[in-house]
């Protein structure tokens, strides 16, 4: 089929004209499928980040269908192509385009996921989308260029013995091969000691790998050198027992906006509901079938696996509240309840500056360990009988060690006012040797009283109001300062024990005792309930070699 570039349009028939058209058409539907990179557009804003990126890691977390893995694979095919897309001309940084590399693609299954579902999206002639519209705008042709192939053929490229497929380099500016570029794909079933070779400059994991492959790759890729990138692109597992931790460590929280960001780390979030590809009437009825836990992760892509925590509003990132439903929502376009329509949401947000005032209230808690730091919390109470915590430390050592701390951070903060607690299991026990002495004796023989707190787990509850916005005030009760890090680091991963298998079964009434330090400080603290008024200093003296306390009068400092 040809035409002929010099042809006079104007001369030709109706008949001629109608009949050269179509073999334009034609034409451009051959173009699609053998070049389908260059008319390759981004499904959506928030995904298309991913080409503006020049970070070293990139988490792409998502619903099932969302996009996730086809736009880290045309990323990666970019780099290994030097092709930019036409949507993409504009915007691409061109410092990524650096000559041919070496990507690795890393999946569940070679035999389930690799060869069915990957391969296909990358052969020209197979089309992945709506199988009753082949080459219609629900879905695409393969993404590797057929010209990228050696001598234009697939089975010349690739080598199924060996898992690897190459492609032509072309300098992005004149279109001249420049060298080949390698893609090797490999399994989550393979042991973690065969990826330990050769330099990586793109390694994308489909769905979460195990820590210690990623650990392999993450070496692969710092051999690649500068501007080498790692990506996850992944659901949140809606099974909490599912080993993922260290995915929300190492790169969701990282790479989440706010003061511990990682400026090497990007995390990319979207939703089934926003590819423009699927068919949303479907998605919309599969999910009216879900229970929330699972929309959430199915859909939304959240991070199911502290979907079990025991205080799940609690939050370090801007979050919307509708006081309708009473619980976390997404907005729609017109700042509305996207569950309820309603109109009575505002954001929220748990950590937010508090500047201490010497004459409000302070409480000083205190959990106390033999083979780990103490933990100690400074929370002062407003007038409205909010809670702000404006410190927390972690102090090595003993006693004398957890007195000049105190004595430090309440000098810098200036409390006229401070009441004491301590957690009530460590304080009657036994610190050392000598049963007799007791970690509570011991920090009074510092010069330091705590009283023993109250251990009810009713305190846990009466958290979770204080963490949720007042809809009086429109914000949370709960607040602490963006310095204390820890504790909004320990309060995102305190979590209920599990079952390992749960279906079927209820939930264990028992926290997991990891990252529950600054929990159950805060739960003592709930368990007292401290106010603003008749709230008065006693002075505690014990004698010398005496067993027994004498408590002074309260000492009014002119506060009424």
């Amino acid at each position: 089929m040809k035409i002929d570039a010099q042809q006079d349009f104007s001369t030709l028939t109706d008949d001629d004209l109608l009949k050269t058209a179509s073999q334009l058409l034609e034409l451009q539907e051959v173009d699609r499928k053998e070049f389908a990179l260059h008319y390759y557009e981004p499904a959506n804003k928030e995904v298309g980040k991913i080409h503006e990126l020049t970070v070293g890691t990139i988490g792409i977390f998502g619903g099932n269908g969302s996009g996730k893995t086809e736009h880290a694979l045309v990323e990666g095919i970019i780099r290994c192509t030097g092709i930019v897309p036409a949507s993409l001309k504009a915007t691409y940084p061109r410092q990524k385009l650096r000559g041919p590399i070496h990507m690795r693609v890393v999946c569940e299954s070679l035999t389930t996921v690799l060869e069915p579902i990957i391969l296909p999206k990358l052969q020209h002639w197979n089309w992945s989308g709506d199988p009753q519209n082949p080459g219609g705008e629900r879905g695409h042709w393969g993404w590797i260029p057929k010209h990228c192939l050696l001598n234009g053929d697939w089975k010349k490229s690739y080598s199924t013995k060996l898992r690897m497929l190459q492609v032509l380099y072309r300098n992005p500016e004149t279109d001249k091969v420049e060298g080949i570029s390698t893609i090797q794909f490999m399994s989550y079933d393979q042991d973690s000691s065969d990826f330990a070779s050769g330099d990586i400059h793109y390694c994308l994991h489909d769905e979460p790998p195990k820590f210690a492959i990623w650990k392999e790759n993450r070496a692969r890729v710092m051999r690649g050198g500068k501007g080498s990138t790692m990506v996850v692109s992944m659901t949140w597992p809606d099974n909490p027992a599912l080993p993922v931790d260290w995915i929300f460590d190492e790169v969701y929280d990282k790479g989440m906006p706010g003061l511990l960001k990682d400026p090497q780390v990007e995390v990319i979030n979207i939703f089934s509901t926003m590819n423009k590809h699927l068919d949303q009437d479907e998605i919309a009825a599969r999910a009216s079938q879900m229970s929330a836990t699972e929309r959430n992760s199915r859909i939304y892509g959240l991070p199911i696996r502290f979907s079990n925590r025991i205080h799940p509003d609690f939050t370090d990132q801007p979050k919307s509240w509708c006081f309708d439903c009473g619980k976390i929502v997404l907005l729609t376009t017109e700042h509305a309840c996207s569950d309820c329509l309603g109109i009575a949401v505002i954001d929220y947000n748990n950590v937010e500056p508090c500047t201490p005032n010497p004459f409000w209230t302070c409480i000083c808690l205190l959990d106390p360990h033999p083979r780990k730091p103490h933990f100690l919390l400074w929370v002062q109470v407003t007038p409205n009988e909010d809670y702000e915590i404006v410190a927390s430390k972690q102090v090595e050592g003993g006693a004398e060690a957890v007195r000049d701390t105190v004595k430090e951070v309440e000098e810098l903060l200036q409390y006229r006012h401070v009441i004491r607690l301590m957690d009530p299991n460590m304080g009657g026990s036994p610190s050392g040797a000598t049963r007799e002495l007791t970690w509570q004796r011991e920090f009074d023989n510092v010069g330091l009283h705590f009283d023993l707190a109250d251990d009810s787990s009713v305190g846990r509850a009466r958290l979770n109001d204080f963490i949720k916005p007042d809809p009086y005030f429109k914000r949370t009760r709960l607040r602490a300062d963006p310095s204390c890090t820890d504790v909004a680091f320990q309060m995102k991963r305190y979590v209920w024990a599990d079952r390992k298998n749960e279906e079927g079964k209820d939930q264990m009434q028992v926290p997991l005792a990891l990252h529950d330090d600054y929990p159950a400080l805060l739960k003592y603290l709930m368990n007292y309930l401290p106010t603003s008024a008749n709230m008065t200093p006693k002075v505690y003296r014990r004698e010398r070699g005496s067993a027994t306390y004498k408590v002074s009068e309260r000492v009014n400092y002119g506060r009424h």
